[in-house]
């Protein structure tokens, strides 16, 4: 049986349990695309440097949709509670609902 033949044998219900499957990993995808229009928004910055007066019009909005899509990116990514630092995102929710001590909320972070 050839993988085609495979594919139209499935069922509706059968392909949607396998997407769900191989698609639970959304929220590294997410940190992903993050990082990537971070990225692409910095190097729209830094071409306006490098723009002759002709494309000044273009890359005004270039930086524009770029700082956009990451703006709406990293708004998705607070929505769905993903973090950069999974560890200090839970030692912010614990400190939140009092499970630190007292004495230790006064203490100063950096005794340098």
């Amino acid at each position: 049986m050839n993988i085609m033949s495979t594919i139209k044998a499935l069922t509706l219900p059968e392909i949607f349990r396998i997407k769900e499957m191989t698609d639970d990993s959304a929220t590294p995808d997410l940190l992903k695309a993050v990082e990537c229009a971070r990225r692409d928004w910095q190097q729209a910055l830094k071409e306006i440097n490098y723009a002759d007066s002709d494309l000044d019009g273009y890359v005004i909005f270039r930086i524009n949709s770029t700082e956009r899509r990451y703006m709406a990116l990293l708004e998705q990514a607070k929505k769905e509670g993903a973090s950069a630092w999974p560890e200090l995102a839970q030692l912010c929710c614990e400190e939140e609902m009092g499970a630190c001590s007292d004495s230790r909320k006064n203490e100063p972070l950096c005794t340098g």
